[in-house]
């Protein structure tokens, strides 16, 4: 059942009929061990949550028809939040296996490059442009998930590199070689495709990891050694900070970003990448100061938009999205909502950093923090919770960091499998 695990990783978004097979095929399969291990798990949080699920969506919908009848949809939607739930299949199966977890990292860089060469007319032609300042994303909806992608193909590959997998010396020098040759591809990507939220979330990242070393390693980890780390990065931030690309693209929005900063919010124009966002986000907070606990339902974010009298036309009729999941969480579903989708959130990485009481888990522990702290930033500046790219992004890192709770269950399948063994043979 791994295999289907990974042609999932493999082919979801990259050949999507062939990634559903697979996903159909998880799904069958874990409904059955499911059956058989549900004593083990009918209590797990994230188990529980599923069905809780149903209910928000139908919570806020009743909201809306009482409070806002005339924008209402006709009936609710239950089953909004099902595909928030596909990381516990990945996880189930990938059971916190360090080689199984190289395995759909190995993966999911290969499916991305596959992404990236067969949406492109000219994959190196692209790419070469890129190299020369001109923002690319290979016809990949937009510059921002073509980022997306490679950031967290850059956090996969880093990782890849570190963990060990028991190979012999030939084979782990190819696996290193390769993935620092992954790193380097993707890293290139993140700058030519000039998605300056990426570019935060990385950052933040690099500043939180040599701390989230100290604190899961404990001792392990000489304060030397972390400051020496700060000082590597600041200066890692300095050159970046003098690369062209990275320079024209922090400038381009500098009027809108000196406003803000002076807290002038009135005087930026609903135009530009920063100023849309302004006036997007003050729109929205209207509504969910309105509604703030139940919210006003799931198509509210186009609502919103389309609804306004402040945002140009052209926007109320093209834009359909805030550019922030975390404003669109609280403005769909209100408090009660963000609650269930921060508890998916939040949850694994917490489960994951208690559960670390050995070396190669504390390793994973660290790989958890950073995938954490990336999504949530990314999530500041574009609707990724609520895309079909950003649930297969949030699927395959958060079945890595949920795996550890389904850890044991190998034996346990292996205990019922004797018992059934045993049985059959003493009626016979």
């Amino acid at each position: 059942m791994f295999f289907c695990v990974v042609g999932f990783v493999l082919f979801k978004r990259l050949y999507r009929d062939i990634g559903d097979v697979f996903i159909f095929l998880v799904f069958l399969g874990t409904i059955i061990s499911v059956c058989n291990n549900f004593r083990a798990l009918k209590k797990d949080p994230i188990f529980i949550a599923f069905f809780v699920s149903f209910l928000i969506p139908i919570i806020s919908w009743a909201n809306s028809k009482i409070q806002i009848p005339e924008f209402s949809r006709d009936l609710p939607n239950p089953f909004f939040f099902y595909d928030f739930f596909f990381f516990w299949f990945i996880a189930y199966w990938t059971r916190g296996k360090s080689n199984r977890i190289a395995v759909v990292l190995s993966s999911y860089c290969l499916s991305i490059i596959g992404i990236y060469i067969t949406n492109s007319n000219d994959f190196v032609g692209d790419l070469l442009l890129g190299l020369k300042g001109v923002r690319i994303d290979f016809n990949v909806v937009n510059a921002q998930y073509t980022s997306l992608f490679a950031g967290f193909g850059l956090i996969a590959s880093a990782f890849i590199f570190i963990v060990k997998v028991g190979l012999s010396k030939k084979l782990e020098a190819i696996k290193k070689s390769t993935a620092f040759a992954l790193s380097i591809f993707f890293v290139v990507i993140i700058i030519v495709t000039q998605s300056r939220q990426v570019w935060l979330a990385l950052a933040a990242c690099l500043f939180c990891a040599p701390l989230a070393n100290r604190l899961i390693f404990g001792s392990h980890v000489r304060l030397r050694a972390m400051i020496s780390a700060y000082l590597v990065l600041a200066l890692i931030t300095f050159g970046a900070f003098n690369v062209d690309t990275v320079q024209q693209r922090l400038n381009s929005e500098s009027n809108a970003l000196s406003k803000i900063a002076n807290f002038d919010l009135d005087s930026v124009q609903a135009s530009g990448s920063v100023g849309l966002r302004i006036h997007l986000w003050s729109e929205a907070w209207e509504w969910i100061e309105e509604r703030p606990i139940f919210g006003s339902g799931e198509e509210s974010r186009q609502l919103v938009i389309r609804e306004s009298a402040t945002l140009p036309e052209e926007v109320r009729t093209t834009f359909t999205h805030l550019h922030s999941s975390h404003l669109e969480t609280l403005l769909s579903f209100g408090v009660v909502g963000a609650i269930l989708v921060y508890f998916l959130i939040l949850w694994p990485v917490i489960y994951t950093t208690l559960l670390s009481d050995q070396s190669p888990r504390k390793t994973w522990t660290a790989f958890s923090f950073i995938v954490v702290i990336f999504w949530l930033t990314v999530n500041f500046f574009e609707s990724y919770f609520y895309s079909s790219n950003g649930i297969f992004v949030f699927s395959v890192f958060y079945g890595i960091i949920y795996s550890f709770r389904f850890s044991e269950l190998s034996n346990l399948d292996n205990q019922n499998l004797n018992n059934r063994r045993k049985k059959y043979f003493c009626h016979t």
